[in-house]
C-alpha cells in the first residue's frame, strides 16, 4: 500500500471519500431546510480538514503498525494538527471568522471533546483557556513544531483536496495560528449577541455530529448499505384507535377520549407551532395523547414532501421507559408488525443494546448508538447530554434532534436551575433545526416561553376530576417512629376493607424504618397481603418486578420514596406523603384513585416527619425555596380537592419563577463555550461521592461475562463487550452516597472496576442493608 494511510489497512485518500458518501447518506435523513446549501459546504469542507494531521511523519509511522509502535503517544497525535492547518487556511483563504472557528472547534474535538473557548474578561481582553495554551507554548506546541516539517504536503494535498502549498508551515507558523484564533475569530465572537451566540452553539453541534457519524460509519458496519437502505417504518395513528377499541367505556376513559378528540381537532392548526404544551391531569392518557400528536404531525408532514421525522420520548425515570415502551410495543403488535430497533429503540442504562436479529452482531452497537430508529425512547440524562454535553460520544446523536418530534413528558423533574438553557435551546432547535417540541406534565413549570396548547380548555379537564383530596397535616412535626405508631390503627382497617394504600417517604433510611416496623407489627397479615418496599436501595430488577405486582390491583401496602411519584400507572386506594415541594405531592396524589372507581373521594395525607433529633426528612433532600414556596401556598388550608390542583400549580411556578435562580449563569456558560457542572450535577445536584454495587446473586452468569469480557485483547472489542453488558448490570445494581469515613471494602469487593456486594447485605424485599453496620463517630451512618 503506497500513499498517506488514515488506518492501518486505509488509505487517506479513501477514507475521505467514505466519510463524504456517508455524509450525503445522512443527508437524505434530513429536511432542506437543515440540509441548507451552506451545511452542505461547510460540512463537506470539515471531512476535508478534519484529518490533514494524519499526514505527519509521526502518525504515518504509527499507523503503519500501531501494536509495534514504541514512540511518543503526543507525537503521533493528529487532531492538534489538524486545527493548526484549519486555522491558517481559515487565515490564507479569507473564510468567514465564525466558519473558521467552527471548523477549528469540530477538527480538534473529533477524538474527544469541545474545548473551552477564550473568555472575554471586564477589561476587554481575552483570559487564557487550555485550547488556546496548546497553540501558544508548552509540550503540545513543541510536539506541533515537530510534526509541521515533516508534513508530505504534496501527498497531504492529493489525499484530502486541500491545497496546502499555499500556506506558510515555518515554525512561527503555530503563533500565528494562536493570534488568529484570539485576536480575530475571538473578537467576531465576542461581538454576538445571546440569540447569535446559541445559534452559532446548535450550529457547530450540527455539523459536528453529522462529521462524527460520518466519519465512523463505513469502521463500524460491515456491510455499509444497510446504512442507507433501511426503509422508513410508517406509524401510523389509526392503531391508536385500535388499541383503545378494547378499553371499558368508564367515566375516566370517556374524558380521555374526549381530550383525544381535542388533540386531534387540533393538529390541524400546528403546521406553524413548533413548541406546543400539554397539560392535563394524572390519569387523562398523556402517553396516548403524545402518541396522537406525533403519529398525526408525522404523517402530515410526510404528505407535505417533507422528511418523516424521528419520534423521541424523553422521561425521567426508567421505570415509566419501560411502562411507555410496552405501550407503544402494544401498537405495533395491534398492527400486525414485530418491533426491532428500526421501530422502536430505548435508550437507556437498562437497555441490552441490541438492535435487530437480521442485523450482523458486530454492526449493532452503530445502529444503536446513532439511533437508527423511528422511535427512542430515551431519558433526560441522554437527551440532555445530546442537547447540551461537549463529548463526541454524545454529539454524534445531535442530528437526530432536528427535524424532529420531541415529546418530554414530566417536566417538571427539570430544576430551576436549566430553565433558563432549555429555553433558550429548545426554542433554537425548533426556529432554525426544524423540530417540534411537545412539553408535557401535570403540573407544567413556565420554563419554555411560549407554547402552543393541545388542550386550551385544559382547566376544564382538572376541573373534571374529583378523584381524591389533600388532606394537609403538616401543623405539627412528627418523629418517624411516633409516626410508625399512629400508622397501625389506621393500616389494621384498611387492611381488613383490601385496601391498597401508597405511603411515600422523603429518605432511603425513613422508608426502610417504616417498612420494618410494619413487617415487625403485622407479620402475620403480611403473609397474605404484600408489603412492598421501593427506594433507590432496591435494584432496577426488583423494583419493576415490584411494580408489576402493584399493577395486579390487588390488596397490598407499599412503602417508597420519591421514586414512586411520577408517571408510574398505579392506582391506590389512599396514599400518605411526607412533605415536599408541591410538584411532587400533586405527582404522588396522582397514584390516588387514578381510575375514579371509588365511590368516594380518597384521601391523600400530607404529613411532617422529622427525625428523632428534630431534624426535617424534607430539608435533608429538597431544594429550600421551593418548599418554603409550597409552605406558604399551602398555610391556611386544611383539605385541598383535586379540581383546585391547578391553581395552586400555576402559583406555586410563579413563586419559584420569582424567587429561584433560573440557571443565567448556566445559559451564558452554555452560550460562551465555558466550563460548567456536567449534565448530571445540573440535574440532581452535587452530591457526596457516589458508590455503585452490584447484586450478582440476582444475575449470577453475569460475572463469567465480565471475565470472559476483561480478557479480550483488541480493546475495541473489549469496550464494545462491556458496553453490551452496561444494561445487566445497571439492572442489578444499587447506588449509595458516602459520607466521610465510608469505605467501600467493608461491603464489597473490587473486580473489573466494580463493587461486588458481598453475600448478606441485600435482600430483595428490603435492598441494601447496611446502614445499621456502618456508623460513624458521630452516631450517624456513612451511607444515605
Amino acid at each position: 500500500m503506497t500513499g498517506l494511510r488514515s488506518h492501518p489497512d486505509l488509505l487517506l485518500t479513501e477514507h475521505v471519500r467514505q466519510v463524504k458518501k456517508a455524509l450525503a447518506g445522512i443527508w437524505q435523513l434530513h429536511s432542506r431546510q437543515v440540509i441548507s446549501p451552506d451545511v452542505q459546504r461547510l460540512s463537506n469542507l470539515l471531512v476535508d480538514l478534519h484529518d490533514l494531521g494524519k499526514g505527519s511523519r509521526q502518525f504515518q509511522e504509527y499507523i503503519i503498525d500501531p501494536d509495534s509502535f514504541n514512540g511518543d503517544p503526543q507525537e503521533k497525535a493528529h487532531t492538534p494538527l489538524s486545527t493548526v492547518l484549519t486555522l491558517l487556511l481559515g487565515q490564507k483563504n479569507s473564510w468567514a471568522p465564525l466558519d473558521s472557528l467552527l471548523l477549528a472547534m469540530c477538527a480538534n474535538a473529533h477524538h474527544g471533546a469541545f474545548r473551552c473557548l477564550p473568555a472575554k474578561s471586564f477589561v476587554d481582553v481575552f483570559t487564557s483557556s487550555k485550547w488556546l495554551d496548546d497553540f501558544s507554548g508548552g509540550r503540545t506546541a513543541r510536539i506541533l513544531k515537530k510534526q509541521l516539517p515533516s508534513l508530505d504536503r504534496v501527498a497531504l494535498t492529493s489525499s484530502s483536496h486541500i491545497d496546502l502549498e499555499q500556506i506558510d508551515l515555518s515554525s512561527k507558523c503555530v503563533r500565528i495560528a494562536a493570534d488568529y484564533l484570539r485576536y480575530e475569530l475571538m473578537v467576531n465572537f465576542h461581538v454576538l449577541s445571546l440569540d447569535q451566540k446559541i445559534g452559532f452553539r446548535l450550529r457547530t453541534q450540527f455539523l459536528f455530529s453529522l462529521l462524527l457519524e460520518a466519519d465512523k460509519a463505513f469502521l463500524a458496519v460491515s456491510d455499509p448499505g444497510n446504512l442507507f437502505l433501511l426503509e422508513r417504518k410508517e406509524w401510523l395513528p389509526e392503531w391508536i384507535d385500535e388499541y383503545l377499541a378494547d378499553v371499558p367505556k368508564t367515566a375516566t376513559n370517556r374524558l380521555r377520549m374526549s381530550a383525544r378528540d381535542t388533540v386531534q381537532n387540533k393538529i390541524g392548526d400546528l403546521k406553524n407551532q413548533r413548541i406546543c404544551s400539554l397539560t392535563a391531569p394524572t390519569g387523562l392518557g398523556k402517553t396516548l395523547l403524545a402518541a396522537t400528536w406525533a403519529l398525526e404531525s408525522r404523517i402530515r408532514i410526510a404528505a407535505d414532501k417533507g422528511p418523516v421525522p424521528k419520534i423521541i420520548l424523553v422521561l425521567p425515570y426508567l421505570s415509566i421507559i419501560d411502562q411507555t415502551a410496552k405501550v407503544y410495543g402494544k401498537l405495533l403488535n395491534k398492527a400486525g408488525q414485530s418491533a426491532d430497533g428500526s421501530w422502536l429503540l430505548a435508550c437507556h442504562s437498562l437497555a441490552d443494546r441490541h438492535y435487530a436479529d437480521w442485523l450482523e452482531a458486530e454492526d449493532q452497537p452503530f445502529f444503536v448508538d446513532t439511533w437508527r430508529s423511528e422511535l427512542i425512547i430515551t431519558t433526560y440524562d441522554q437527551f440532555l447530554m445530546t442537547l447540551l454535553d461537549t463529548h463526541a460520544r454524545h454529539q454524534m446523536r445531535f442530528h437526530n434532534l432536528c427535524d424532529a418530534l420531541v415529546i418530554m413528558d414530566e417536566v417538571q423533574s427539570i430544576p430551576c436551575r436549566l430553565w433558563r438553557l432549555l429555553d433558550a435551546a429548545l426554542r433554537e432547535l425548533a426556529s432554525s433545526w426544524n423540530s417540534r417540541i411537545l412539553l408535557m406534565s401535570a403540573t407544567l413549570p413556565p420554563f419554555v416561553s411560549e407554547t402552543f396548547p393541545l388542550l386550551d380548555t385544559y382547566q376544564e379537564y382538572f376541573e373534571s376530576f374529583e378523584r381524591y383530596e389533600l388532606r394537609i397535616q403538616t401543623q405539627r412535626k412528627v418523629t418517624i417512629s411516633g409516626f410508625c405508631e399512629e400508622l397501625q390503627d389506621q393500616l389494621e382497617e384498611w387492611l381488613e376493607n383490601g385496601t391498597r394504600v401508597l405511603i411515600t417517604l422523603n429518605t432511603r433510611r425513613c422508608a426502610q424504618r417504616a417498612y420494618d416496623h410494619l413487617a415487625d407489627v403485622w407479620p402475620e397479615v403480611f403473609s397474605r397481603t404484600p408489603l412492598l418496599l421501593l427506594s433507590a436501595d432496591i435494584t432496577p430488577k426488583d423494583r419493576l418486578d415490584k411494580i408489576e405486582i402493584i399493577k395486579q390491583q390487588n390488596p397490598c401496602i407499599v412503602v417508597s420514596t420519591q421514586c414512586i411519584e411520577a408517571g408510574v400507572d398505579i392506582d391506590m386506594d389512599h396514599v400518605i406523603r411526607d412533605f415536599g415541594p408541591w410538584d411532587s405531592i400533586v405527582q404522588v396524589a396522582g397514584r390516588c384513585n387514578r381510575e375514579g372507581k371509588q365511590s368516594e373521594r380518597s384521601q391523600v395525607r400530607v404529613v411532617d416527619l422529622i427525625s428523632e433529633n428534630g431534624r426535617s426528612y424534607a430539608e435533608m433532600i429538597y431544594d429550600p425555596v421551593a418548599l418554603q414556596v409550597t409552605r406558604q401556598l399551602i398555610s391556611g388550608s386544611d383539605v385541598i380537592n383535586e379540581e383546585e390542583i391547578l391553581e395552586f400549580s400555576d402559583a406555586y411556578f410563579k413563586g419559584l419563577n420569582e424567587r429561584k435562580d433560573t440557571g443565567q449563569l448556566h445559559l451564558d456558560r452554555f452560550t460562551d463555550w465555558q466550563e460548567d457542572l456536567s449534565i448530571r450535577e445540573l440535574l440532581r445536584g452535587q452530591d457526596s461521592e457516589q458508590y455503585t454495587f452490584l447484586v450478582v446473586e440476582q444475575d449470577p452468569e453475569v460475572m463469567d461475562e465480565m471475565v470472559a469480557a476483561d480478557r479480550i485483547k483488541d480493546r475495541w472489542q473489549r469496550k464494545e463487550a462491556w458496553r453490551k453488558l452496561s444494561g445487566r448490570i445497571a439492572r442489578i445494581s444499587v447506588n449509595l452516597y458516602g459520607r466521610r469515613g465510608f469505605r467501600p471494602e467493608e461491603i464489597a469487593n473490587l473486580a473489573f472496576g466494580h463493587w461486588i456486594l458481598r453475600s448478606g447485605f441485600y435482600t430483595s424485599a428490603r435492598g441494601i442493608d447496611i446502614a445499621r453496620d456502618l456508623i460513624g463517630s458521630d452516631g450517624h451512618s456513612l451511607v444515605f
